[in-house]
């Protein structure tokens, strides 16, 4: 679908056509928007796309899995390390809130869900999970991060279709009460 690049250049290279194609998210759908168009608003010959991505779906993947990486690879401030629960969350809602162009490109076009599944797949195969899942089977705990993940990039979009009318405190304080209340009164 998409090459992984092996030089700072070439990758450069392949981020700037994901942003073009961000661009004309951002004006059009998706669906609206040829490889042609893409190489025309960048003014590039189509060979150059393609030495890239094998068609348009690959550069949105790209797009999508390069974002990811850049949540998962963000620094975080101070000393503190992943899995520190509270931070974590801030953390991940603030990351989307700067990406709220990105978020509203997938939106106009009815993509959420292809980033909620590649967020699934990348926290499960990038090995992410929070120490405080404390649950023994490889199987259950891939369940428990497929739901949480599911559940914290929903809560996120909803937000941002709310026009961010919460606080950050505020969401970040409902996604701790949600992962630690147990969902059943006993």
């Amino acid at each position: 679908m998409y090459k992984i690049c092996q030089t700072e250049q070439s990758s450069k290279r392949q981020r700037e056509l994901e942003k073009g194609l961000l661009q004309l998210m951002l004006r059009k759908n998706y669906e609206d928007i040829s490889v042609s168009d893409l190489c025309d608003y960048l003014q590039i010959p189509r060979k150059s796309f393609y030495r890239y991505f094998t068609s348009k779906d690959g550069a949105l993947y790209a797009l999508i899995d390069h974002t990811l990486a850049d949540f998962f690879q963000a620094p975080l401030s101070g000393e503190k390390s992943r899995g520190s629960g509270l931070d974590d969350l801030k953390l991940f809602f603030s990351f989307w809130y700067d990406n709220k162009r990105f978020l509203d490109a997938l939106q106009r076009s009815e993509l959420s869900g292809i980033l909620v599944e590649r967020a699934t797949s990348f926290a499960l195969n990038e090995g992410y999970l929070p120490q405080k899942f404390k649950i023994v089977s490889p199987s259950l705990r891939e369940s428990a991060m497929s739901f949480a993940v599911c559940g914290l990039m929903a809560m996120m979009f909803n937000w941002h279709r709310q026009g961010y009318r919460a606080s950050l405190d505020e969401l970040t304080e409902l996604a701790v009460n949600l992962l630690t209340t147990p969902l059943l009164s006993p």
